[in-house]
């Protein structure tokens, strides 16, 4: 590049330069502390509404909360549809009875036992057992004796690892607790939750990593079973990979209803030994 040249480019530099201080030096406002005619406050709340998402554990739960929900509704419209198309609705429950004083109940398919043998069911609000046979899941029950029923159910959830046959319960990730979740029902007839009412908290790849470590020290699983079942988790990231399982430990149902216009409620729970 020549003498000239520069001295051109040069030249076109300081002009713009120039022409920017020019328009800055009409633009610019002197402020002074304490001119309140220079403070804008916004007062309309549609634009002071904060539209920004908290990434935080509380809000990916809740959310996870409300997807578990929605899918029992389904569940819960999918049961009842396919109640009222039963045709043998009269035939009764065969399965574990509870007698209370007030009412009846009838957990078709499971067997229990009681939790405490001095447990006196006819003149107890709350019951629990120990589940021998059977399932918490979609199971079908029965009330006797009650009008204006209505019943509700929660599950108590363990997460495992299942590996080879054989499955890992995660004891020392403890347990998580569901909503109450209302069943679907016709006449006297309820049918318990699906699988897809299981839920856990949001542990990540090193707790259940640490977790499986200490099951696996308690079960005395040599070296390289142990090193099997770690390398099963490799990939694992959330509870909902594999070969992660949930798993209800425990059962709980609530009864409503009425008897000679009295309000009765009942607390049932099985648990696994």
């Amino acid at each position: 590049m020549n003498k000239k040249s520069i001295k051109l480019l040069i030249s076109f530099t300081l002009l713009v330069l120039l022409c920017n201080c020019k328009e800055s030096n009409k633009t610019s406002i002197p402020i002074k502390l304490g001119d309140s005619t220079l403070i804008v406050t916004e007062h309309d709340s549609t634009y002071l509404q904060n539209f920004t998402n908290d990434i935080a554990p509380t809000k990916k739960k809740s959310s996870e909360s409300q997807i578990t929900k929605m899918m029992v509704q389904v569940d819960s419209l999918k049961a009842s549809q396919k109640m009222e198309q039963e045709t043998n609705t009269n035939q009764k429950l065969n399965g574990f009875t509870i007698n209370f004083e007030e009412c009846s109940v009838v957990f078709d398919g499971i067997a229990a036992h009681a939790l405490n043998e001095t447990q006196n069911e006819r003149a107890s609000q709350s019951v629990s057992y120990l589940k021998d046979a059977g399932t918490f899941l979609e199971t079908k029950l029965e009330v006797s004796n009650l009008s204006e029923l209505r019943a509700e159910q929660r599950l108590f959830v363990k997460l495992s690892i299942e590996y080879n046959g054989e499955t890992m319960v995660l004891h020392d990730l403890g347990k998580f607790i569901t909503q109450w979740y209302p069943l679907a029902g016709k006449n006297n007839r309820f049918v318990s939750v699906s699988s897809n009412s299981l839920q856990f908290d949001n542990v990540d790849a090193t707790k259940i990593k640490n977790a499986l470590e200490k099951e696996l020290k308690k079960k005395r699983k040599n070296k390289e079973e142990t090193r099997k079942w770690m390398k099963a988790i490799s990939q694992t990231k959330s509870y909902s990979d594999a070969p992660c399982a949930l798993i209800p430990s425990s059962s709980q149902w609530r009864i409503f209803g009425k008897v000679d216009g009295k309000s009765v409620r009942k607390l049932i729970q099985f648990d696994i030994p």
